[in-house]
């Protein structure tokens, strides 16, 4: 979830699911990052407001939230471990 959520908040503009899921690929050659798994996790972060969704037609983006929701106390304890 996080490597997705770092993924979105460095993009300029929306991405698809597919092209979330090739980029991660490339970027996290050894990890088997599933597209489906991609697209559940993109729709549990737009859940919790830490992704927006948009649709053109038929297709759908994402992108990091115009504000950045501010974290729950125990999540933000986590970031703060993961980053030390």
């Amino acid at each position: 979830m996080e490597l997705i959520r770092r993924h979105l908040t460095d993009q300029k503009e929306p991405r698809s699911a597919a092209e979330i899921s090739t980029a991660l690929g490339k970027a996290h050659p050894k990890r088997d990052i599933a597209a489906k798994v991609v697209r559940v996790t993109l729709e549990g972060l737009v859940a919790k407001s830490q992704a927006e969704r948009t649709k053109q037609g038929r297709s759908v983006f994402y992108s990091a939230p115009a504000s950045e929701p501010a974290l729950a106390p125990e999540t933000q304890a986590q970031t703060e471990v993961a980053d030390h």
